[in-house]
């Protein structure tokens, strides 16, 4: 098994956290409705995949927590990878960090441990970053288009004269 810890700053409020990942995960439905379809990115390379979240509560947890799953949607010589993915106040609650916690089996035995040695588990820590950066780039913008239609939303609210 080969481990992979990342972790990428999200600027959205922690109370936002849960609902803006869910309506990520909604944005991407996979095509036979379990998980997202998500097209995972390691620089140039890029594979369809299908991401599952599943929440998962402990009870000392003050953040969400979930279990993550993901497999390349063609199947093919790519590792699946299964591990957490919490969110983590930052200092001042007006952001948040997603840290992906797991880890994957190289496919193809013993050749497949050795490339996985020599680039693919640099090619997988990419591809984990490059999750992180798009589930980020996607939250930060929904929450900012939120955040526009509620300030819209008072700006026109019509105001009385007594």
């Amino acid at each position: 098994m080969t481990s992979i810890v990342e972790k990428e700053l999200v600027h959205a409020p922690l109370a936002s956290a849960d609902r803006l990942l869910q309506a990520f995960f909604a944005a991407h439905p996979a095509p036979e409705g379990a998980g997202a379809h998500i097209v995972l990115r390691a620089g140039e390379a890029t594979q369809p995949a299908i991401v599952r979240l599943e929440r998962v509560h402990r009870p000392e947890d003050m953040t969400p927590r979930y279990a993550i799953h993901w497999e390349a949607e063609s199947g093919g010589p790519y590792p699946d990878f299964d591990g957490e993915l919490n969110v983590e106040a930052d200092e001042d609650y007006n952001a948040f960090w997603f840290v992906l916690n797991g880890s994957y089996e190289p496919p193809g035995g013993v050749a497949g441990q050795l490339f996985d040695a020599a680039i693919g588990h640099r090619i997988a820590r990419a591809t984990a970053r490059g999750l992180l950066s798009q589930m980020r780039v996607e939250t930060e913008a929904l929450f900012a288009t939120q955040e526009t239609t509620k300030r819209d939303a008072v700006r026109n609210i019509p105001i009385s004269k007594g």
